[in-house]
């Protein structure tokens, strides 16, 4: 499964428990070709109305594939970028298989060389207001007659109140923000996808009940920027 996901070391990577293990960064906007053809039923479609975006834009975003498994490596890869694999990875200890506590840091097994297209990207602890405008990015399937996106998507999308977003997700946490547009937004392919704002990384997408219908479901990153820190002593 491919996903997105974020640089914010040398040789470290931070992600959505969606994993991969071949990890390509920097140059290419492309995303993997999948080995299986994706469910195209509409709950399996990624960004709704996102717009065609660079990788210069996001140069902090990884395009990857299949599970991580450390030390695993694949023959072929798209050309451009620089190539990883996973050395280490390290799974939140609270993690069940529910949205909550979905967070992984990687350990790569070279450090990552930082240029125009690969470039790192801030954690914070403070976690947006309701109501700001971020931009998420991803690579996701853009309709139901694609099986894969070729290309990097993005879209503004708008905090939601985390009470709001409560009623219709009962078991939501601190741990977790929501989004809500009905025009614009990710769907359950785009697992992972970050939530941007002034170049620092606040959510990681979780899923959704329906997307645009209802709330989408974030990772609240700042909540876990001191288990990060803690995690990369490890």
């Amino acid at each position: 499964m491919k996903v997105s996901f974020l640089s914010f070391g040398l040789g470290l990577l931070l992600l959505h428990v969606c994993l991969a293990s071949e990890i390509l960064i920097g140059k290419h906007s492309h995303a993997y070709t999948h080995d299986s053809i994706r469910n195209n039923q509409e709950n399996s479609l990624g960004i709704y109305n996102g717009k065609k975006t660079t990788i210069a834009k996001f140069p902090f975003m990884v395009p990857t594939r299949r599970s991580v498994v450390p030390g695993r490596e694949y023959q072929h890869c798209v050309k451009g970028g620089q190539l990883f694999t996973a050395d280490k990875v390290l799974v939140n200890v609270n993690y069940t298989g529910s949205w909550d506590y979905d967070i992984v840091v990687v350990k790569l097994n070279k450090p990552i060389k930082f240029g125009k297209y690969v470039k790192p990207i801030k954690l914070v602890t403070t976690s947006l207001k309701p109501k700001t405008k971020v931009a998420i990015a991803g690579w996701g399937p853009a309709s139901q007659s694609e099986v894969v996106s070729l290309n990097l998507l993005t879209a503004k999308v708008t905090v939601y109140n985390r009470r709001k977003c409560a009623e219709t997700y009962s078991d939501l946490t601190s741990r977790q923000l929501c989004t809500y547009d009905t025009k614009v937004g990710p769907c359950d392919s785009d697992c992972g996808d970050p939530l941007v704002y002034k170049n620092a990384v606040y959510g990681l997408y979780a899923g959704g009940y329906n997307c645009l219908s209802v709330p989408a479901v974030y990772v609240d990153v700042p909540s876990f920027v001191e288990w990060v820190k803690n995690t990369i002593k490890e």
